[in-house]
């Protein structure tokens, strides 16, 4: 078998980490995954399974964060905490359908939010519709606390052709609730769920498909069969229990992993202590650097869809185009740290602090002395 088809099938056998939605990305690549999308993620599962640093294939999925602002204040999140370190504000429709132009040959899905709430884009439905138009996948994710918007505007969501929708409630009582999703209204968002899961029967559509995410912490943990039983009450298509995760800066943090992370083993994914002990988290590559990448409202690219600050950018998509920003320098180096090979002009980014996945500790330190 040549190194095509073994990275696809590497792919198809679920290789990919427990904290990716591997249902939803499947799902997604069966519909409209083409010939050449598929080569392209052969070449990308080959090209990670060796530790190239120079890539010929493409990312095929992108986080495109089409606003970075919301209207709650998640104290884990760097919009909710006012920490983002970047300019807020909507990507223009304009800047977008240039977006989708140039990853369109790749693109198996595209992610239409990160640091904001995307029902607040004033196109949002007609991003999704210039998606759908390109052949690509499309999910997002909201908190469901409409904004001058009414029950009409949940039923044009469903219209639009959206693949996957992702609802962000951590609780079954307000009390609960206004922990985490601070300035949210339970009541509000319960009442629109069960608006659009109705408007969904009522037309026979199949998708969205509709995923309740909660996101299990200590203030919550007691209510997760509270949760279950409501979402199958409502008819959400699945429900999600997950752990938390600490915003990046604090990613180590012991004391704000023991205020807000669970109590309960399986949901302690993110474990700062482990991080602590042994530099890592995940025993592993990190996988963004070959399969994804993450674009903010002005077209900058970060590395992942963790990295906030602006300071840490690869470049952006805008203005240097998708070839040009795949192979950079700071690609490069940020692969480099998980290769037998070197950078050839080594450039320090954020993959070269990040706690997360386990580097090859002599190229961190090769890079040391090439930029010293």
């Amino acid at each position: 078998m040549g190194e095509m088809g073994e990275g696809f099938l590497n792919l198809l056998r679920g290789r990919l980490p427990a904290y990716t939605r591997k249902a939803r990305h499947l799902d997604l690549l069966l519909r409209y995954g083409t010939p050449r999308k598929v080569a392209n993620i052969a070449r990308a599962e080959r090209s990670k399974m060796r530790g190239d640093v120079v890539l010929k294939s493409r990312p095929y999925i992108y986080t495109v964060d089409i606003g970075n602002i919301c209207n709650l204040r998640c104290p884990l999140c760097p919009t909710g905490k006012h920490e983002l370190e970047r300019p807020q504000g909507f990507m223009s429709f304009a800047d977008f359908e240039r977006v989708v132009a140039m990853i369109a040959p790749w693109a198996v899905e595209v992610v239409l939010h990160n640091w904001g709430e995307p029902f607040l884009h004033p196109n949002f439905l007609e991003i999704v519709r210039t998606v759908k138009a390109a052949r690509i996948g499309t999910a997002t994710s909201s908190n469901m606390n409409l904004v001058h918007k009414d029950a009409s505007y949940l039923g044009q969501v469903v219209d639009s052709g959206l693949d996957h929708l992702v609802l962000s409630i951590d609780g079954t009582t307000q009390e609960v609730y206004e922990r985490y999703r601070r300035g949210g209204n339970l009541e509000h968002v319960l009442a629109n769920v069960k608006e659009l899961c109705a408007y969904k029967k009522q037309t026979g559509s199949r998708t969205p498909v509709v995923e309740w995410q909660f996101l299990v912490m200590k203030h919550n943990e007691h209510q997760i069969e509270d949760a279950r039983r409501l979402a199958a009450e409502i008819g959400v298509d699945a429900i999600r229990f997950t752990g938390a995760g600490l915003p990046f800066d604090d990613l180590d943090d012991v004391e704000l992993g023991e205020q807000w992370l669970s109590t309960l083993p399986e949901f302690r994914g993110y474990e700062p202590k482990v991080m602590r002990a042994r530099g890592y988290l995940y025993a592993e590559k990190c996988f963004y650097l070959y399969r994804a990448m993450t674009v903010n409202p002005r077209g900058e690219v970060a590395p992942c869809c963790a990295i906030s600050h602006r300071k840490w950018d690869f470049g952006n998509l805008l203005d240097d185009g998708l070839d040009a920003i795949w192979n950079n320098d700071s690609y490069r180096s940020a692969r480099a740290l998980f290769a037998s090979t070197g950078a050839p002009q080594p450039v320090h980014t954020v993959c070269h602090v990040c706690p997360l996945f386990k580097y090859e500790q002599p190229r961190r330190e090769s890079f040391d002395a090439a930029a010293g």
